[in-house]
């Protein structure tokens, strides 16, 4: 999941935390947080890049679409 995260410089700060801390949790592979980056043109709105992703993430999608799968089969139902 990628994410682009804009607020004041304190706002953005806090987001970093906030991702950075998710990289403890279990279900998590990695986070990768980037500096933080004024916007152009504006002298107090920021920017800052996340990326995380879940250890489970493309199993469980594969899992969802499995389930998708079984239920539209014989029912005659159409995607």
């Amino acid at each position: 999941m990628k994410l682009r995260v804009m607020g004041t410089a304190e706002e953005c700060r806090l987001a970093q935390a906030y991702y950075r801390a998710l990289e403890e949790q279990n279900n998590v592979k990695y986070v990768s947080v980037s500096d933080l980056y004024q916007n152009r043109g504006s002298r107090t709105l920021y920017r800052v890049y996340i990326e995380v992703c879940y250890k489970s993430e493309s199993a469980e999608l594969r899992r969802v679409e499995e389930g998708r799968k079984q239920l539209t089969q014989g029912k005659g139902i159409r995607k």
